[in-house]
């Protein structure tokens, strides 16, 4: 039973994530680094920003695969197609009329999907289930390299920023902001999201005792 509330945890965790990003894109103030690249296709191509997200992280599932020299994690297609199918739902349901083109709508949105997206993020990645390739890159760098989560996903989120700006994605003021702390917020909710690991390495280790 205990597995079942963390899956729904994980899932919770997936979806306000996913909430957090339609956020930021709809504030109008920049979209986030790395939906800068779903966005700037989107608006190059007919296809949704969720869809792009899809694919984009199918690939970096094979990268994840080449770096750790393993078989590709096939079952990250769980929380890939949840990511993309729920960014779409916000973007193109709940959140397509919403228009903020008053200062404090807009930073207050912002600021809401930024938290949303880091505490999201946090929460699932503290379950035993699998990971966004994107997630689980930033997990395998910081192994490999020694360096703090939040450093790492600032390195990688200004490149992707980069290429956003390449292909006319609307990056602003809050691309930077969200490159320099959506990294470091994640830290801080990861640490605060420790009871979680607590119950599944609980639950694991009652099972151990019982065999």
């Amino acid at each position: 039973m205990k597995y079942l509330y963390l899956f729904i945890i994980y899932a919770g965790g997936l979806v306000i994530s996913s909430l957090g990003l339609a956020l930021i894109i709809k504030s109008g103030l920049g979209v986030g680094p790395a939906d800068s690249i779903a966005v700037g296709l989107s608006m190059r191509f007919p296809v949704t920003v969720g869809s792009v997200m899809i694919a984009a992280f199918v690939i970096l599932l094979l990268l994840n695969a080449w770096l750790e020299k393993k078989r590709p994690q096939y079952e990250s297609l769980i929380p890939i197609i949840i990511r993309g199918r729920t960014v779409d739902l916000f973007l193109y349901g709940m959140l397509e009329n919403a228009n903020y083109e008053v200062w404090w709508t807009q930073w207050g949105t912002f600021s809401l999907g930024l938290l949303a997206t880091a505490l999201g993020v946090a929460v699932y990645l503290r379950t035993p289930f699998p990971r966004i390739p994107l997630d689980h890159f930033m997990m395998i760098m910081n192994e490999k390299t020694k360096q703090s989560k939040g450093f790492i996903r600032i390195i990688a989120e200004s490149a992707m920023a980069l290429v956003g700006y390449l292909l006319g994605a609307p990056v602003g003021i809050g691309t930077l902001i969200v490159a320099l702390l959506l990294g470091p917020f994640i830290q801080w909710s990861y640490f605060w999201a420790r009871p979680i690991t607590r119950l599944w390495s609980d639950s694991a280790r009652s099972s151990s005792a019982s065999d």
